[in-house]
């Protein structure tokens, strides 16, 4: 039996019912500061005909944003928000925030497995680099990165039915095989192009974390993207999937020029 969910979260059902401090972190996750993650986006996702959903996504060059295929579903513009700590912060807390409606999503996508589940989003002009907005790296070769430490984050839903992080969290997490990743997903989900990894003490992204970077612990490399996690839930410790970036960095090249 195939046991996935993909990890976004809509807006209309938890923007309204943010955390207050003493609510749990995103699945035993830590509060980030300014800076720590200059290459992380936070996406709301507008639909067609309406509604929206948070995804997260990486900063690849001052143009293109690196984000979940199914995050792309049906959306008819994204508002990014660059440099940002806090979710919703309604004063001017020095983010950028544009409105980008060009995208290119993995022609090869496959909803049902969440297989492919890459896409690129073009900002409307360029942004400025400072310390608070840097573009990640692209890993090179093609290392398994199996038993490497790395680092997720994202605004996500903190527990299962809960709220959306009131500010980015972040978790450390342990890349394990493929082979032992499908134990929990089987062979069918668990493709070459997918990278799985797990908490020590059941870290986790959770829904509204899709799309967003997974990179190797001491350094700014990316080598996975949120997409899936077990349909049972964020809290109980199951591996969770990332698309597997070294299969993909082509593909990046080619759509956004890099």
């Amino acid at each position: 039996m195939i046991v996935l969910t993909v990890l976004f979260a809509t807006l209309l059902a938890v923007s309204s019912a943010l955390p207050s401090p003493k609510d749990g972190r995103v699945v035993n996750g830590q509060t980030a500061t300014l800076g720590q993650f200059p290459f992380q986006v936070l996406l709301k996702v507008n639909f067609v005909p309406g509604g929206s959903a948070l995804c997260g996504g990486s900063l690849l060059s001052d143009q293109w944003v690196l984000t979940a295929g199914h995050c792309t579903e049906g959306a008819s513009s994204f508002e990014v928000h660059l440099g940002a700590v806090d979710f919703d912060n309604k004063e001017d807390d020095g983010r950028v925030v544009l409105t980008a409606t060009e995208y290119y999503r993995h022609e090869n996508y496959d909803p049902l497995f969440a297989t492919n589940d890459v896409a690129v989003v073009k900002l409307p002009q360029p942004v400025e680099f400072n310390d608070r907005v840097q573009p990640v790296k692209l890993p090179k070769g093609s290392d398994s990165f199996s038993d490497r430490k790395a680092v997720v984050s994202g605004w996500g839903l903190q527990k299962n039915g809960g709220k959306v992080a009131e500010k980015l969290q972040y978790a450390p997490l342990t890349v394990i095989s493929n082979d032992e990743c499908s134990k929990t997903f089987s062979a069918l989900v668990i493709k070459p192009s997918t990278l799985c990894a797990e908490g020590e003490h059941a870290e986790s992204p959770c829904n509204g974390d899709s799309g967003g970077p997974l990179v190797l612990e001491g350094g700014n490399v990316q080598v996975g993207v949120v997409s899936f996690g077990h349909a049972e839930g964020c809290e109980l410790g199951y591996p969770v999937a990332f698309a597997r970036l070294t299969s993909f960095v082509d593909w990046v090249k080619e759509k956004t020029g890099l």
